[in-house]
């Protein structure tokens, strides 16, 4: 997919900058995330994902204003240094690198293993697709809306990317999404300290 095809599926213009192609990417892919729209939408799921990706990481997108990554920031701290892979020992090493993104020092296919151990922490599987891959884990806290937490990996030459998306299901503000991701971390946090191995995941 080239930069000129991702605006046009994320419905941006050519000189969009990131803030908006990333308020669309949200927009979009809470319209089309398969468990509210059908397994139907899978596909244009996966197209939206893809999209954001495109734009998100392309040395030069669609213009010169649409360069830079939505998380510039990063450029000025150093890369986590990679650990040894690990095989039985506890959850990854996980960084946050902004207020809706963690990044897990280990293959996409175990990030995600470990995603659904600690999502069990902050609420309940409802939905898994490893094809993208794509996780909704539906989150009941105390005073707030029961509410949407969403996961979309993309792998990384130190890791896995994990970005999250949070959208409330009934008729009020979600809470903020920085908040959700901060259980989610701390439960993978407790996982490493802890030591112990992930449980087989969940048959989709």
């Amino acid at each position: 997919m080239t930069p000129g095809e991702a605006a046009v599926v994320l419905g941006v213009g050519p000189d969009a900058d990131p803030d908006q192609v990333r308020s669309a990417y949200r927009r979009l892919i809470r319209a089309h995330h398969p468990d509210r729209a059908g397994r139907a939408s899978s596909a244009r799921a996966a197209a939206i994902t893809e999209a954001y990706r495109v734009l998100r990481d392309a040395p030069a997108g669609p213009t010169p204003s649409a360069r830079r990554s939505p998380r510039a920031p990063r450029s000025t701290r150093p890369a986590p240094t990679p650990s040894p892979r690990r095989s039985d020992r506890g959850a990854p090493p996980t960084h946050r690198l902004d207020g809706d993104t963690l990044l897990l020092l280990a293959p996409a296919d175990e990030t995600f293993r470990w995603l659904l151990e600690a999502a069990h922490d902050v609420g309940e599987v409802t939905y898994l697709d490893r094809s993208m891959p794509i996780a909704e884990i539906l989150c009941r806290f105390e005073g707030e809306p029961a509410t949407s937490l969403v996961l979309t990996l993309q792998g990384r030459g130190e890791g896995t990317e994990v970005f999250c998306t949070v959208e409330s299901i009934e008729a009020r503000p979600a809470p903020p999404v920085a908040a959700v991701v901060d259980l989610l971390e701390l439960a993978l946090h407790r996982r490493r300290d802890d030591g112990a191995g992930p449980a087989q995941s969940p048959s989709s």
